[in-house]
């Protein structure tokens, strides 16, 4: 077995290992949503309560990716990552089976969430530590395709499973997944010389100071649309969430073990790349959002033409992620970052101009310009993050990297729910306007919204320095411990 670790292909399949994790995971982001109204008449509830089931599976990633990602650094990331696999899948196993209301399902799709962190929280740490710097962007580029790949093939596998058996399989369809997962874990992945995290400890209570400045964030995100900005409600989880993560910097400020070391938000090209991060997934979850209402709704094309249309974007992702990969590694990232993001912004201004008679052709066209953007841009962006981390610190760059596309999705959905709902109310007034032509309408602003974002996402990436300067004693060092 010593043998097989020390070879040149070993790297890869540690690579495959992580990108099963990545994909059982996003899978199980959209692939439940088709089940809701099943459900939804199955335990006789109403709508807003079965739609706990696809809110906790989000918000429980935000509050704790970070918080795995530490965890990882202290105690292995072999050891975490078997663990995640045997848990996530123990779960799909036991959650159809013991459901018999709502509200244990709720709870173990919150376990699901759970799962989804101890794994997601560190696929991208355990790439980079894996791959040499002049081979990462391009690891790191193409690990980012199988998140988008399970995001598009949720809805079809998951309508698929729906349609033939039930809403069980939809779980129980993972479970084979994790098994293999756990299984190569053990032969494949090298365990951790944890000896130097023997004298530093968890810090639990900043741990949940920041989950909780992150939950609250997030649930006032998720409600605004229900509760309005100017509510108590979401005030008040505004408020909760800047006061409690101001005591949690200033707490990690003070102890010898943090949670997080703020020392990385000192580095530059750290603390922009993840804004950028934030911003793209963003943009990216505005399309994502829209595009089924307008394919649906307004050009009234069947749900599983729509899904196929959809995929144009993780295909031409998957394409580019290793071409933006590999551009990072030799040029830095300024220039495919920039690249991407200008893509997603003709993206962004091809979709405002749609009208109800384009053709679905034309969405397949604007879906493919964001598909490259986003294969260029998220590929570059993450290499920039991991890189500009101490090798020592790269669980809770991961983690964080995690966390800000989480939110950037939350942030996402949650500005493209309430955008369209008062835009379609302010154009209402007119009465001359169809039905179709007031979401048409509505649409165009959300969609010059994010070209707006991506304006501002481009300022930061010009503002970025030239390039990371490639540290050549850490790939001694890291050739070193795989060796070992």
């Amino acid at each position: 077995m010593k043998e097989i670790l020390e070879g040149k292909y070993n790297k890869w399949m540690i690579f495959a290992v992580t990108s099963m994790a990545n994909l059982v995971v996003s899978f199980s982001i959209n692939s439940l949503n088709l089940a809701l109204p099943t459900l939804t008449k199955e335990f006789g509830v109403n709508q807003s309560n079965v739609s706990w089931l696809a809110l906790v599976y989000s918000l429980i990633p935000c509050c704790t990716l970070l918080i795995f990602g530490r965890t990882a650094e202290l105690h292995g990331y072999k050891r975490q990552f078997k663990i995640g696999f045997l848990f996530f899948g123990f779960v799909c196993v036991v959650a159809p089976l013991l459901s018999v209301n709502l509200e244990i399902l709720i709870f173990f799709r919150c376990m699901q969430g759970l799962g989804y962190s101890i794994m997601v929280s560190i696929t991208q740490a355990i790439v980079s530590r894996t791959f040499d710097l002049e081979e990462r962007g391009k690891a790191l580029g193409v690990s980012s395709i199988f998140i988008s790949v399970g995001l598009a093939a949720g809805p079809t596998i998951g309508g698929f499973l729906l349609t033939h058996f039930s809403w069980h399989a939809i779980f129980y369809f993972n479970v084979p997944f994790c098994l293999l997962g756990f299984i190569s874990t053990c032969f494949v992945m090298p365990s951790d010389n944890t000896n130097v995290s023997k004298n530093r400890s968890m810090d639990w209570f900043g741990a949940a100071l920041f989950s909780m400045s992150i939950g609250a964030f997030s649930i006032g995100v998720n409600f605004i649309n229900k509760w309005g900005w100017k509510s108590t409600y979401f005030i008040g989880c505004m408020l909760l969430s800047i006061f409690v993560l101001y005591i949690f910097v200033i707490r990690e400020k003070h102890i010898e073990s943090p949670l997080m070391s703020l020392q990385l938000f000192k580095n530059k090209t750290f603390s922009m790349a993840n804004v950028i991060c934030l911003l793209s997934y963003l943009v990216q979850q505005l399309i994502i959002y829209l595009v089924p209402f307008y394919l649906i709704d307004i050009l009234l094309l069947p749900s599983d033409q729509s899904g196929l249309v959809m995929l144009a974007w993780p295909i031409m992702m998957m394409i580019m992620s290793p071409v933006g990969g590999s551009m990072t590694d030799k040029h830095g990232t300024r220039l495919p970052s920039a690249i991407g993001l200008i893509c997603i912004c003709i993206s962004c201004l091809l979709m405002s101009c749609l009208k109800d008679s384009s053709s679905y052709i034309v969405v397949i066209v604007t879906l493919i310009a964001m598909g490259a953007g986003n294969g260029l841009s998220v590929s570059s962006i993450n290499t920039a993050i991991l890189n500009s981390a101490p090798r020592n610190k790269a669980g809770v760059a991961s983690g964080m990297l995690a966390t800000m596309r989480n939110l950037g999705q939350t942030l996402g959905t949650a500005f493209s729910s309430v955008m369209l709902t008062s835009r379609q109310l302010f154009y209402n007034r007119n009465t001359n306007l169809s039905v179709n032509d007031i979401y048409i309408l509505a649409q165009r602003d959300i969609y010059y919204f994010g070209i707006l974002v991506l304006v501002v996402a481009l300022i930061i990436v010009f503002l970025l320095p030239h390039s990371i300067i490639l540290n050549k004693i850490e790939n001694v060092t890291h050739r070193e411990s795989i060796k070992s």
